[in-house]
């Protein structure tokens, strides 16, 4: 049996509508470029809520040229063959009211982990499809297969997850390490007029100005989402109607795996063009309770109220998370950014600082820079992250903050602390980048629930009070990436890369290390992560 969901009824709205914005796609490089853009020419441009549409940058300060800036050929305008190398889509179509570019999507690399003396490999092929018709409705479909074979620590965490990580499910290919997988994504994008976008799409969404986040971050698989959109002046506001999956465990032959709903209000005022104040609330229910199906709960479909009202009148059963944002453009080379997140909490056991396992919060704080020292093209940013024990997590494990196995905030989960590190200088195609991260974080141990793991129901708490970041088995990870790319199509994001990753994890246990080297040639248009 099928059922109807509001999914399904708007989608049917909007590819019967006939207007949209093209998004820039969610990955750090673009908006590397984009924050520095904004930064030094003083541009009034909502960062935080990601991907962002280009219909939200006035056209006068020429983002795209800074995005996508053109290469010049020795003799002047370029042959055919440099142009779609360097400077352009592999297909573009153009007509008055209609634009299709066609872009081929892959990554062929290869590795060997020193340490655990394993070659590794991948071999990803894809396509990726953007269109504008009528300038007001734009779509983009992606979709890449996939074979590999991974070093030692993202093999263990594949094997333990059943989830290759930011990229769904997986088959295993020839060898006992070998992973075959399918990627897709895409959205339609509709321009209702200059200040409201209506966005059905399959794919990721991201809360911040950081390199994590604690409120909603990109490292979780893809999902169905409805995204309303309204930007005037020194206001934005997006409200978020959002699918997720519990791959844990199937619910039957006819439904799948466990689905839950989520609905996200995200609201961002600018002041004097240099502070950012966002305001964030998210609930989390169940597809299925025990009473039966419940599917999308329309009470949460209002998209201009608190969400914890309406569920504190539902009887509370369901997992509601309320936040805060902020960013401060010092001059135009920094900025300050930070984030609040805020799950259960009671007012009288924070200040009496008694550790009590229900108060449950996490917070960033983060410095970015650039064209530091005056020297331009060098980047940096350190970041801090932290979360108590409990945090994410709810009495049931369906309607944990979690999508796919895998947090929806910061891919640690909670019960920790991280510090994060980068830096990056680019001259001309040339791209350097070194990245270091330290967390300290509790393990759960002797079958004994912690809080770090958010995917256990925080009902089975060993502690009521005396909660501590790090309780546990006490483990501590040192992660650095150094690397060096050419950069061949801005386009694309097609780059020849060689780095290497080194990683260590340490506690009373064991002594675990990953020292891996790599190169390959690929096009990069999203973010995926393995340094957690």
């Amino acid at each position: 049996m099928v059922k109807s969901t509001p999914f399904g009824l708007i989608g049917l709205l909007l590819v019967s509508l006939s207007t949209m914005g093209q998004y820039i796609p969610l990955d750090n490089y673009y908006y590397g470029r984009l924050t520095e853009k904004c930064q030094k020419d003083n541009i009034p441009v909502f960062i935080s809520m990601k991907p962002i549409l280009l219909q939200d940058i006035d056209t006068s300060y020429h983002i795209e040229e800074a995005l996508y800036p053109l290469q010049k050929s020795k003799s002047g305008r370029g042959s055919l063959l440099f142009r779609k190398l360097f400077n352009e889509s592999l297909i573009t179509y153009k007509e008055k009211d209609l634009s299709i570019t066609v872009d081929p999507l892959f990554n062929f690399g290869v590795g060997h982990d020193s340490k655990a003396s394993k070659s590794t490999w991948i071999n990803s092929r894809g396509i990726s499809l953007t269109g504008l018709i009528n300038k007001n409705i734009s779509f983009n479909t992606e979709i890449i297969e996939n074979q590999a074979v991974f070093p030692s620590w993202p093999t263990s965490f594949i094997k333990s997850n059943k989830i290759i990580p930011g990229q769904g499910l997986y088959k295993p290919f020839k060898t006992t390490d070998g992973f075959d997988y399918f990627y897709s994504s895409g959205y339609l994008s509709y321009n209702q007029s200059k200040h409201i976008n209506l966005t059905l799409g399959y794919g990721k969404n991201f809360i911040g100005e950081g390199y994590r986040s604690m409120l909603l971050s990109d490292a979780s698989y893809n999902y169905p989402y409805l995204k309303l959109t309204t930007n005037f002046k020194n206001v934005k506001y997006t409200v978020l109607y959002e699918q997720f999956v519990d791959h844990g465990v199937a619910q039957d032959a006819d439904f799948g795996y466990n689905k839950k709903w989520s609905t996200i209000h995200y609201l961002q005022v600018m002041l004097w063009k240099r502070l950012n104040i966002g305001l964030f609330d998210a609930l989390i229910w169940e597809n299925a309770d025990s009473t039966g199906y419940r599917g999308f709960d329309v009470q949460y479909l209002n998209p201009v109220i608190l969400l914890r009202p309406i569920e504190e009148s539902n009887g509370s059963p369901d997992n509601a998370l309320m936040g805060t944002t902020m960013s401060f453009r010092v001059n135009k080379h920094i900025n300050i950014y930070g984030q609040l997140l805020l799950d259960e909490f009671k007012l009288s056991h924070m200040k009496a600082r008694d550790g009590w396992w229900g108060n449950n919060n996490g917070y960033q704080i983060g410095i970015s820079g650039w064209n530091l020292l005056n020297i331009p093209s060098l980047d940096a940013r350190v970041e801090y992250n932290q979360a108590r024990p409990f945090t994410y997590a709810h009495g049931k494990t369906i309607e944990s903050y979690s999508n796919y196995g895998q947090p929806l905030a910061h891919p640690l989960g909670a019960n920790f602390r991280e510090v994060v590190a980068m830096a990056s200088y680019s001259k001309g195609n040339w791209i350097a980048n070194l990245k270091l991260n330290y967390a300290m974080y509790g393990l759960d141990t002797a079958g004994k629930d912690f809080g770090g793991n958010i995917f256990i129901p925080y009902g089975q708490h060993v502690m009521e009070y005396g909660n501590k970041i790090g309780q546990g088995l006490k483990t501590h990870l040192t992660t650095a990436d150094a690397s060096l790319a050419y950069l061949l199509n801005r386009r694309t994001n097609l780059r020849i890369e060689v780095g290497m990753t080194d990683r260590m994890e340490k506690n009373d246990k064991w002594d675990k290390e990953m020292q891996y080297f790599y190169f390959g040639i690929k096009t990069g248009l999203r973010n995926l992560y393995s340094d957690f």
